[in-house]
C-alpha cells in the first residue's frame, strides 16, 4: 500500500492528544459543521464523569474509553493536525477544561490552574507568547481564542472586541459557548460546591487526564476526506449536507476553498434550518424524489461541483424567499432575477402571487415549493428564449398560467391539505416527478402539456364536499393555530364577493394588527356591554350556544376591522346588527360584506343559525371560492391552447 495512503492507529490518554510530544495542536477544518454538542450529549458524558470520579474517589482506578476520532497529519502548510471526525467531542472536552480551570481559580488552586491551562488550553513559547492548542470551527475560532486566555475573567467577546463583526453575529456565537460552558460549570459546582471540595475537583481532573481515545490519522487530504465520508464513529452521525460540503471542498481547487465555505455557509442560512428537506427539493426539480439515505450519493452524481453549487445557491435563494421573502424581495426577484416582468404596472400581479404564497407559507405546504420553482424557472427561459413567444396573442395566453399555477396551488393545498389534513406523502412523489417534468420542459408546447398533467392530478384528486364540510366545520378560535386561518378565510370569503378586496385582512406583514376575530354571539354575556332588558332577552339563547359547544365555532366569528370590533365588544347579536346597519356607508368604520351574514328576520342568533352559517361558509368555500373539480372553473389548458404552440 502506498505509505500515503496508510492509516496510523494509537491508543492515547486525552491529554497525550494535546501534548505536542505526541500531538499537541490541532484545528477543526473550515469544510466541517459547526460546534454543536446538545445538552444530552453533555449529560451523557457527565454521567460518565461522575461514575469514574466517584471510582477515583474510592481508589478504584478504571479506564473511561470515548470511541475513536480521526486526524490528518501537519503538512508543509500547517503545523496542526486537522480533525477529520471527533471535533464535537474535543471541542466539549476543551470547553470544560476552560471551566475547570476557571473553577480552580475559585479555589486558588494556582498549581492546578497553571497545569490544566498548560496540559489542554495553551502553548507558551520562550517569551510566553501564546498559541490556543485546539482551533475550533471557523464560526467559533477567534471567539474560543478569546475565552481559552489564561487570565480570561468569564466575560464574553463584544463589540467592543470585534468592532467590524455584526452584533447579531456576536451574540450567536457567545451564545452557542456559553451553553456549553455553562452546561459544564453547573455540572461542577454540583459536585464542588465549596472550597471543602478541592480533592473533589483534583481527582476529577486526574479522570479527565486519563480519558481513553482511539486515534487514526492520515497524511492526505484524499484519505482524510474517504474516512470522513466512511466513518461513523462514536458522535454526531453524519448528514448529507456535511458530506456535500466536504465533497465540494475536495474536488474544487484549495485555493477556491476560503470562497467554498462562505458560499456555503450563505445556502446553509438560506435553508432556513431545513437543509436536507432544500436539499431533496433541489434534487426533485434536477431529477426526481429521492430518500435521504440517498440523497449525498446522487446529489454528487448531479454535475460538477462548480456547476453543482450554482445551482444549490439558486435553490436557496428561492427556498429562503418562500419562507421568508417579503413583497420588495419578490418583487425584486421577479423584476431583476427572472426578468419576468418588465415594468411596475405588473405590481397588482405580484400582489396576487404574494397572498397565495403567504397562504401556502400558513398550511406549510413546502412540498409545492420544488415545483414552483420548476415552473418559475423554465417559465423565465421561456418567456427570454422562445421567438413563438414574441407573437403578442401568444405571450398573453402562455403569461396567463404564471398567477394561475399560485392560484391552483393555493386552492388545492387548502381543501386537502390545510381543511382536510391529508397525509403529505400522498403528493410527495407525484410532485418530485411534476418539478423533474416540467423543469426539463423542451419547449412551449411540452410546458404547457406538464403543467395540465398537474392539473389533471389535483382536479382528479381533491377531497369530497362531506369530508371537507365536516373538517371545515370544527375551525375553533379556540385553537391558536386557526386566528391566521381564519383572517385568511373570510380574506378569501370578502374578495369573492366584492370582487376587489382594497385593504388586506389576511396579512401577516402588516406592521399593526388591522383585524381582530369577532364572535357574533359573544364571548361573554355581561350587563356592562348590555341593558338588563337585552341581557334578561339573550341569557337563555347564550347559554344554550355554550352548552352546544358553539360559541368558538367558525360559524359564530368573523374577521373585524379593531375599530369596529370594539365598538361592538360583548354586545348581544341584535344590537351589533343594528350598529353595522347604521355605519354600513360610514367613512370612519370598515363594513366588511360577510357581516350581513348575521343578518337574520327576528335578529336573534340562535345555535341553529351558527351551524347553518358554517354549512354555508363551507358550500361557499368549496365550490366557489377553491373550487377544484372537473365540473367547476379550474384551471385546465385544452389541446387547442396547447397546439397553437
Amino acid at each position: 500500500m502506498d505509505n500515503q495512503n496508510s492509516i496510523k492507529s494509537y491508543y492515547y490518554q486525552l491529554i497525550d492528544i494535546f501534548n505536542e510530544d505526541k500531538i499537541g495542536r490541532l484545528i477543526v477544518p473550515d469544510y466541517q459543521r459547526g460546534f454543536d454538542w446538545s445538552q444530552s450529549h453533555v449529560d451523557d458524558l457527565w454521567e460518565d464523569l461522575k461514575y469514574y470520579l466517584e471510582k477515583e474517589i474510592n481508589g478504584e482506578r478504571d479506564d473511561f474509553y470515548v470511541g475513536s476520532i480521526i486526524l490528518k497529519e501537519p503538512d508543509e502548510h500547517s503545523n496542526r493536525y486537522e480533525i477529520v471526525d471527533g471535533q464535537q467531542r474535543l471541542t466539549s472536552f476543551y470547553l470544560l477544561c476552560i471551566a475547570m480551570r476557571q473553577k480552580f481559580k475559585e479555589f486558588d488552586k494556582h498549581n492546578e490552574t497553571r497545569d490544566i491551562d498548560r496540559d489542554f488550553l495553551n502553548i507558551y513559547d520562550d517569551e510566553l507568547e501564546r498559541e490556543p492548542k485546539l482551533l475550533g470551527t471557523k464560526k467559533i475560532r477567534e471567539f474560543l481564542r478569546f475565552i481559552s486566555k489564561n487570565d480570561w475573567n468569564n466575560i464574553f467577546p463584544s463589540k467592543e472586541n470585534y468592532p467590524d463583526m455584526n452584533g447579531n453575529t456576536i451574540n450567536s456565537i457567545n451564545r452557542i459557548l456559553k451553553t456549553s460552558l455553562q452546561s459544564h460549570q453547573q455540572e461542577l459546582n454540583e459536585i464542588c460546591p465549596d472550597k471543602s471540595y478541592e480533592k473533589t475537583l483534583i481527582s476529577l481532573y486526574k479522570v479527565i487526564r486519563r480519558i481513553k481515545i482511539s486515534v487514526l490519522t492520515v497524511e492526505t487530504f484524499e484519505r482524510a476526506f474517504y474516512l470522513f465520508e466512511t466513518t461513523n464513529a462514536r458522535g454526531k452521525a453524519l448528514e448529507p449536507g456535511d458530506l456535500l460540503k466536504n465533497h465540494l471542498f475536495r474536488t474544487i481547487p484549495e485555493s477556491k476553498r476560503d470562497d467554498i465555505y462562505e458560499r456555503w455557509e450563505g445556502i446553509v442560512e438560506q435553508s432556513c434550518g431545513k437543509l436536507i428537506l432544500m436539499l431533496k427539493h433541489f434534487y426533485y426539480v434536477q431529477h426526481k424524489h429521492v430518500q435521504k439515505k440517498d440523497l449525498y450519493r446522487k446529489l454528487k452524481q448531479l454535475d460538477d461541483s462548480e456547476t453543482l453549487l450554482k445551482s444549490i445557491e439558486s435553490y436557496s435563494k428561492f427556498h429562503f424567499l418562500m419562507h421568508k421573502g417579503s413583497f420588495k424581495d419578490f418583487e425584486e426577484y421577479f423584476y431583476h432575477d427572472l426578468k419576468i416582468f418588465e415594468h411596475s404596472q405588473e405590481e397588482k400581479k405580484i400582489e396576487n402571487i404574494m397572498l397565495s404564497i403567504r397562504a401556502l407559507r400558513l398550511f406549510k405546504s413546502e412540498l409545492t415549493y420544488p415545483v414552483i420553482y420548476a415552473f418559475l424557472t423554465k417559465y423565465s427561459e421561456l418567456i427570454k428564449e422562445e421567438s413563438i413567444l414574441k407573437d403578442k396573442n401568444k405571450r398573453r395566453s402562455f403569461t396567463k398560467q404564471l398567477i394561475t399555477i399560485f392560484k391552483a396551488f393555493e386552492n388545492f393545498q387548502f381543501i386537502n391539505y390545510k381543511i382536510c389534513s391529508n397525509k403529505g406523502n400522498i403528493i410527495e412523489i407525484p410532485y418530485a416527478k411534476f418539478a423533474g417534468k416540467i423543469y426539463r420542459s423542451k419547449d412551449v408546447a411540452d410546458f404547457l402539456t406538464n403543467i395540465e398533467d398537474l392539473y389533471t392530478f389535483m382536479r382528479t384528486g381533491v377531497n369530497s364536499f362531506n369530508i371537507f364540510e365536516d373538517e371545515f366545520s370544527q375551525i375553533s378560535y379556540l385553537d391558536d393555530k386557526n386566528r391566521k386561518l381564519i383572517h385568511y378565510i373570510f380574506h378569501k370569503i370578502e374578495e369573492y364577493r366584492t370582487g376587489n378586496l382594497v385593504k388586506p385582512i389576511f396579512n401577516p406583514e402588516a406592521d399593526s394588527k388591522l383585524y381582530d376575530i369577532e364572535h357574533w354571539a359573544p364571548k361573554d354575556l355581561t350587563t356592562h356591554s348590555n341593558s338588563q332588558e337585552e341581557y334578561a332577552e339573550y341569557q337563555e339563547i347564550h347559554e344554550k350556544i355554550i352548552e352546544d359547544d358553539l360559541i368558538h365555532s367558525i360559524g359564530n366569528l368573523a374577521s373585524c376591522h379593531n375599530t369596529l370590533n370594539q365598538l361592538l365588544s360583548n354586545k348581544i347579536p341584535r344590537v351589533k346588527e343594528v350598529i353595522v346597519k347604521e355605519n354600513k356607508n360610514s367613512q370612519n368604520l370598515i363594513i366588511n360584506n360577510y357581516l350581513e351574514d348575521f343578518f337574520i328576520d327576528n335578529g336573534i342568533w340562535t345555535s341553529d343559525e351558527i351551524i347553518n352559517r358554517s354549512k354555508n361558509l363551507a358550500k361557499e368555500c368549496y365550490e366557489k371560492i377553491f373550487a377544484i373539480g372537473e365540473n367547476v372553473n379550474f384551471p385546465k389548458i385544452t389541446d387547442q391552447v396547447i397546439e397553437k404552440f
